[in-house]
């Protein structure tokens, strides 16, 4: 597993909000597949954390380099770390 962090440069834009529902429609798919098993936005609107489920880490960047956000250039660095979970629902 991959512990995924985005970085917005721009707290808040009009162009990453109309592309919000492309966004989340993706990843939706890909938490209904399994390739990530939780995502969300941190609170001050900097970033968001993805929970993803790979063999590598390059498996994991191809994956999220998919994202429409990423696609559209609204994300402006991905930090992936491998992860190990050992309490709780993803251990």
């Amino acid at each position: 597993m991959f512990a995924v962090t985005y970085t917005y440069e721009d707290a808040q834009t009009d162009a990453r909000e109309a592309n919000k529902p492309a966004h989340r429609e993706w990843l939706a798919a890909r938490v209904a597949e399994g390739t990530i098993h939780t995502v969300g936005p941190f609170v001050d609107g900097s970033g968001a954390l993805l929970i993803v489920e790979d063999d590598d880490e390059a498996g994991a960047a191809a994956l999220v380099g998919k994202d429409p956000h990423c696609v559209q250039g609204f994300v402006s660095s991905v930090t992936i770390r491998q992860w190990k979970p050992v309490f709780g629902a993803m251990s």
